[in-house]
Order: structure tokens, then sequence, then C-alpha cells
């Protein structure tokens, strides 16, 4: 059910809250002008329904829910607002963005939630064997560049190398690193979340690596961020 309209403050200020959606809209949204009505719309895609409407009743504005297509599970939210659609220009957003948007200037203590909802978009967390992987995707390979380095910056867990995959790149984590940056993103504080990915974070955590990591593997600003994740 479509909540009661309000000001389309919400990408206006930074909040975790904002900070999250917006990280979920720059993985999986889209804006568009109508060519007809000249609606301005902003949308974000998911097959996690459920998910898609806390969002929309976190932003709080009026909104419609859809099925994108009969055959699949996938649904979308969407606002039609000028403003939040010229609030998220400001931002660095844009139409058609897949291939060519660059990563925002988060503010640091909203990084973290930018990110994990980018994770919630468009990243992976699973097992390669009894390993944790920790996998962020996207079409634009400078956002993934900007994003490494912002993540390294505030947590020490260094940057990983971008690697294709077809018409995609991704950044990869994995094992020790991996869990920190899980710690990082989905910890007891952390706010909205993807209850199914934050799940598996949670057993990311409880993770231990059967021999010590190889030195340089874990940096000392890692050592100090996560010294309650690091083996003894």
């Amino acid at each position: 059910m479509a909540r009661p309209p309000r000001d389309a403050d919400f990408f206006q200020l930074w909040s975790p809250a904002m900070a999250y959606v917006l990280g979920y809209w720059w993985a999986d949204g889209y804006m568009r002008i109508h060519p007809t009505t000249k609606g301005h719309f902003i949308e974000i895609a998911s097959v996690d329904r459920d998910h898609l409407v806390l969002m929309a009743e976190t932003i709080n504005f009026r909104y419609s829910i859809r099925k994108i297509k009969a055959t699949s599970e996938c649904c979308d939210i969407i606002f039609c607002s000028k403003a939040m659609y010229n609030d998220l220009l400001a931002l660095g957003g844009m139409p058609n963005k897949s291939n060519v948007i660059g990563f925002p200037n988060v503010p640091a203590e909203c990084l973290p939630h930018f990110v994990r909802g980018f994770v919630d978009g468009d990243g992976t967390l699973a097992w390669n064997g009894d390993r944790p992987v920790l996998q962020i995707y996207s079409g634009s390979h400078q956002l993934l560049l900007d994003m490494a380095k912002a993540i390294e910056q505030a947590t020490g867990i260094p940057a990983p190398n971008i690697v294709a995959n077809r018409a995609l790149w991704y950044l990869k984590w994995s094992t020790i690193r991996a869990k920190c940056l899980a710690g990082w993103l989905y910890n007891e504080h952390s706010g909205l979340a993807l209850a199914r990915k934050a799940a598996i974070a949670q057993k990311f955590l409880q993770w231990q690596p059967k021999k010590r990591p190889e030195h340089g593997t874990i940096t000392e600003m890692m050592r100090v961020n996560f010294s309650a994740y690091l083996p003894v």
C-alpha cells in the first residue's frame, strides 16, 4: 500500500538510511523523464519485494510497486518526483548510468551504509569451499576503482584488483579480508540491510582460517579496526 505523500527531501540530507538507499539505487536503480507527460521517475529494482517495500517506507513518499515481467520475480518501486530526481542528479546520479556512473562524495560516517546498500543491490556474499568471498559488480570501472580506494582508506582493507566479467567488472575480497569487510558493513549497528545477505555476513564473522594468514594479508590498520575478527 502506498504511503501518503510528503516533501520529496529524502536525498537532500545525509543519514545512514539515506546513504543505504542511495547505495542500493546506485547499484540497482534508474531514473527517467517520461517523453509525453514529462513526469520525473526514480525506480529501484530487486527480487526482494519485501525489502523494496521497506526502502519505500523509509523514503516515506508516495510510490507504486510492480512486477517487471510476469515471468520474473523482479519488482521495482517507482517514485514520481522532480525534486527527488534533481537531488539524485546533484549527487552524481544520471539516466543510463550503468557503465558510466562515478562514485559519489559520501561522508565518511555514511560510507559503510552506502557500500552496504550497493552490496545488497549488486554484490554477493558466498563461500568458495570453506572460504568467505565478498564481491561487488558494476558496469562502471571507475566506480569500482574509486569505491575500492574509499573502502581501503576507511578500513585498511587493501583494494583488490578490478576483474572483467563479460559486460561487467567486479571487485573480490576473500578469506580474512572478506570477513573484516563483512564486519564493517553488517555489524549490529548497521541499520538497513537485506536480511539474507546480512545472515551470510554473520556466518562470515564466525569463520576462522585453518592456517595463519600470510604476511601482508592483514594490514596494521586492519589490526586496529578489526581486532575482534582476527586470529589470535
